[in-house]
């Protein structure tokens, strides 16, 4: 196992008009964050299957997801799969 997954970082997301959260992520993907949302893009509008493609009743097709959670659902099953550390989201408090 790669040393670098053991340690830990954190990345702010700025996800718009829904506000921002933090991840707790390996280092190695902080140090490369935009690269792996470049991919998680790339990944989530493509063809693939994946439970974030809604049908229309009209037969179209759009993205439904929730930017923060899909992404460290993304990065622990295709980053982070042999690693021990995995990304999740740190809860936060709002005054």
């Amino acid at each position: 196992m790669n040393n670098q997954s053991q340690n830990t970082s954190f990345i702010f997301l700025d996800l718009g008009q829904n506000g921002q959260c933090l991840l707790s992520v390996p280092a190695f993907v902080a140090e490369n964050a935009r690269v792996y949302q470049a991919e998680f893009d790339k990944w989530l509008q493509s063809s693939t299957e994946h439970d974030y493609w809604v049908t229309a009743p009209d037969g179209t097709k759009a993205l439904c997801f929730d930017g923060a959670e899909a992404f460290v659902a993304w990065l622990n099953q295709y980053v982070l799969q042999d690693s021990e550390v995995k990304a999740q989201r740190i809860p936060t408090l709002y005054f």
